[in-house]
């Protein structure tokens, strides 16, 4: 089962968490949610892997496709990953997973019309 939940960790960014097992149609939901942070104005993207537990071979294929997206965010985008199904995803795509992002503090989030 896999479960996509759209959040604001800073000020106009926006987080995908990705949550259990990516597959194709998966991968098209996360690539069609990075799209609508796109869309939406936000100033960056966070790709959080932490809560993977599987993949298959189009996963990779949409982080990569989120990446992309990078060129029209002013903050770009961030992969994060902790957790070793996210690590090992984030190496099969050939990204660079930084760091997990820090809870948001409450009453402190901008707004950013995607989430």
């Amino acid at each position: 089962m896999f479960t996509l939940v759209l959040d604001a960790p800073t000020p106009g960014a926006a987080r995908l968490r990705l949550t259990g097992h990516l597959d194709a149609a998966a991968a098209r939901d996360v690539l069609h949610a990075a799209a609508d942070v796109v869309r939406s104005g936000c100033s960056g993207l966070v790709v959080d892997l932490d809560a993977l537990t599987a993949w298959d071979d189009d996963a990779a294929f949409a982080l990569v496709g989120c990446t992309r997206l990078s060129r029209w965010l002013p903050d770009g985008v961030e992969v994060v990953a902790r957790t070793t199904a996210g690590r090992r995803l984030a190496a099969t795509a050939g990204i660079c997973a930084q760091p997990a992002v820090p809870e948001p503090v409450p009453g402190t989030m901008a707004a950013c019309h995607a989430s």
